[in-house]
């Protein structure tokens, strides 16, 4: 039996988590800042999505840490993989800090991608997982409600600081060194996400022997196969995931929309998205506490395609307000895995997350499938396909969605 003093310790434990990684997302967000820099190194459209679609690729880690790691072990895997997370920011520190070609800092940004996939969805996953453990019912609905409505503001924060050091910026760190510090910043704030998952006081779980991996697999697969509800939400979620990787030519678009350097405005971009972000956390959540997790999921999904339509018609500044609506539109990313766990058992939560996480993977070709539209077609062509990514998704979840009580409330 989980105590109050339990539930509101977990609670506040997951929002500090998610305020240290706020106050570092110019950085742990693989998207906008590192498509600027790679504008700034001379990469094409599609290129400057690869860091992308490298990151989205490495979330497919979930699929066997899940069966290896006992639940004894989840708290040391959120650890872990966040002290991992702070060594891989490094590698990209130091290939901006030191005289090297090119070539070698696009491929570090390409590899930091794959690595901080591999490490950061193992994290999330095993992060939700503490969660759970370690909150009740209506415990995990206001740390979510709290989490994605209000810390958000710690993502506004940092990335304005990043705006101010990336323009005006400081005359003793020119370029690339200005984007070099964003780098240093971001690594105490990984280890400080590690040090406070350390306190999580979780309720234990009976182990299970644990089946032969193939056999493992094939029996998620199974089950998510022949249970069409679980399904149409993976598909759903990786529509979701399609329909989000426009971010990076967003961030481009910048330069065709605004006429300004988007490298310029990376900062600004990020505290209209986190900003908005935070007002879309207060609105989601009292829409899932009122009408269930559904309601939320699918509100996330129309400020997808509404992001898209925007972006694709509104010229000049008011164009920046597609990055407020498309970060309003990722929180999908907590309410569709947490949709799913609790239409899951407790036994089968871990291997449920562990197989939305494989939706990631999955749609690690979104990015550059954004980056070929806007080299090949131009942007709105890129436009065009988030907006019927995020329209087929809201349909699968409405048409496939479960809204008995049951599964609709948090």
């Amino acid at each position: 039996m989980i105590s109050t003093d339990q539930d509101r310790h977990n609670g506040w434990i997951f929002s500090i988590c998610y305020i240290l990684t706020y106050l570092s997302a110019p950085v742990l967000y693989i998207d906008v800042v590192q498509a600027s820099l790679l504008d700034k190194l001379g990469a094409s459209p599609t290129v400057a999505n690869l860091p992308a679609s490298t990151y989205m690729f490495g979330q497919i880690a979930p699929l066997f840490v899940c069966w290896l790691v006992p639940h004894r072990l989840e708290r040391s895997m959120v650890v872990w993989a966040n002290i991992a997370t702070a060594a891989f920011i490094g590698i990209v520190f130091a290939s901006l800090a030191v005289p090297v070609p090119d070539e070698v800092r696009i491929a570090a940004l390409t590899l930091q991608g794959l690595l901080q996939g591999l490490s950061g969805s193992t994290s999330f996953v095993f992060m939700m997982q503490c969660l759970r453990r370690g909150t009740s019912e209506p415990g995990l609905a206001r740390a979510l409600k709290r989490t994605f409505g209000v810390t958000p503001l710690a993502a506004v924060a940092g990335s304005l600081g990043a705006q101010y050091v990336l323009n005006p910026g400081f005359a003793s760190l020119p370029y690339p060194y200005d984007f070099a510090l964003l780098y240093l910043l971001a690594m105490p704030c990984s280890a400080g996400i590690a040090a406070a998952a350390s306190r999580f006081h979780l309720e234990p779980i009976e182990e299970k022997v644990r089946p032969p991996y193939v056999h493992y697999l094939g029996r998620t697969l199974r089950g998510f196969g022949t249970d069409r509800r679980m399904l149409s939400l993976w598909i759903a979620y990786v529509f979701w995931y399609a329909a989000i990787s426009v971010m990076s030519n967003l961030t481009l678009y910048t330069r065709v929309a605004t006429g300004a350097d988007p490298k310029d405005y990376s900062g600004l971009m990020m505290a209209i998205r986190f900003g908005t972000k935070a007002a879309a956390g207060v609105a989601l959540g009292m829409l899932a506490v009122r009408y269930g997790l559904r309601a939320g999921v699918m509100g996330t999904l129309v400020l997808a395609m509404t992001a898209a339509v925007w972006g694709w018609s509104v010229p000049g500044w008011a164009f920046l307000l597609t990055f407020g609506l498309m970060g309003g539109a990722e929180l999908g990313g907590v309410y569709q895995p947490n949709y799913v766990s609790r239409l899951s058992t407790p036994s089968e939560s871990t291997m449920n997350l562990a197989m939305m996480t494989l939706a990631t993977p999955v749609s690690s070709f979104a990015p550059v499938l954004h980056g070929f539209l806007a080299t090949h077609l131009g942007f709105p062509a890129s436009f065009l396909a988030s907006g019927l990514f995020a329209a087929t998704a809201l349909w699968l979840v409405w048409v496939r969605g479960d809204s008995s009580p049951s599964g609709a409330n948090p």
